[in-house]
């Protein structure tokens, strides 16, 4: 029995193999015939088919000479001076950078900061307005038009004897680095 079997077996193996040389002279058969005729049609539609056709191709662009940028301000100031910035001061006033007069001599109420100091009244002397100020230590000191007070060089611009207050105009730095002015009011303590 044993015998037969592996017979069957012998014999299903060798049509197996009798199968796989069938279907390979097959496929050579069909792969030749597909080479066949030289595609003759297919060579003739690629050169005739674009033989008189010629791609388009736009123009290029005008290329300008380039023409460079005199600058014709030499003569003139430095547009980057501290002079010439312009700074908006927020309350509708406009101050120009300015310098700082630093060979003034420098006045009694200098030494302190504005919120050290206390204005405590006015006075008219022939007609000229003075403000009685207080320090902080206790001393009075009168002081007019032109005079100084505070640490920022804040220099007397008006004396109201009336309103009994005073306006300065103080420098300071900016947020660049400049000195601009800015109005200061004091009015008396009551």
């Amino acid at each position: 029995m044993r015998k037969l079997e592996q017979q069957k077996v012998a014999g299903l193996n060798s049509s197996r193999s009798m199968l796989r040389v069938v279907y390979s002279f097959v496929l050579m058969f069909a792969l030749q015939a597909c080479q066949g005729g030289e595609m003759r049609d297919l060579k003739e539609f690629v050169s005739s088919a674009y033989k008189d056709a010629k791609p388009e191709i736009e123009p290029l662009p005008e290329i300008q000479p380039y023409k460079g940028f005199e600058y014709a301000g030499l003569e003139d100031q430095d547009p980057f001076s501290v002079t010439n910035i312009v700074t908006n001061r927020g309350d509708g006033t406009i101050a120009v950078g300015v310098n700082r007069d630093e060979n003034r001599r420098r006045e009694a109420l200098e030494g302190y900061p504005l919120d050290a100091l206390k204005m405590v009244g006015t006075m008219t002397q022939k007609d000229v307005p003075w403000v009685i100020v207080q320090s902080s230590e206790g001393t009075v000191h009168r002081a007019t038009m032109g005079n100084y007070m505070g640490q920022n060089e804040g220099k007397i611009k008006t004396i109201l004897t009336e309103e009994q207050k005073i306006v300065l105009s103080e420098l300071v730095l900016d947020t660049a680095g400049r000195w601009v002015t800015r109005e200061v009011e004091l009015i008396i303590d009551e």
